[in-house]
């Protein structure tokens, strides 16, 4: 008489492993928009938005409101961009405002920012806004970058 195989009890773990792989690839592909366009830099703990404009040379102080000639800088941006996607990506928060939290500052401002952008002429569905938490205290700096 023939008896039946006894499974391998390996493929139960192998398939356990899988599905973990496969788990952590689509949270790494999940956070791509945020982490992955922080690059390196951030990953290192310096701020992603190195390089960009500090808020506070922008808008008027504790407000979203632009300084003259601000919007009209950004909107070359927008005009410049043609068919590419644009990236709006602030770091960190201004500490120093009396009438929102930091974080709806810096929000207001992060849209702000795209909304001139997108006066350029470039379609407002190829602008991605991005927000990061500072890693160490500090100002709000907001990059604009294309891809």
């Amino acid at each position: 008489m023939r008896t039946r195989p006894t499974p391998a009890r390996w493929a139960l773990s192998f398939a356990d492993l899988c599905l973990l792989l496969l788990g952590f690839f689509v949270i790494l592909q999940a956070q791509r928009g945020q982490a992955g366009m922080t690059g390196p830099a951030a990953a290192h703990g310096r701020p992603a938005g190195a390089g960009g404009f500090a808020a506070a040379g922008l808008f008027m102080a504790g407000e979203a409101v632009f300084r003259p000639g601000a919007a009209d800088r950004l909107g070359l941006i927008g005009a410049e961009a043609g068919t590419r996607r644009i990236v709006v990506e602030s770091s960190g928060a201004d500490t120093a405002t009396r009438r929102f939290d930091s974080w709806e500052l810096a929000a207001a401002r992060t849209a702000a920012v795209a909304r001139a952008v997108a006066q350029g002429g470039i379609d407002p569905t190829r602008i991605e806004l991005v927000m990061t938490p500072a890693r160490t205290p500090g100002a709000q700096v907001i990059a604009v970058r294309t891809f």
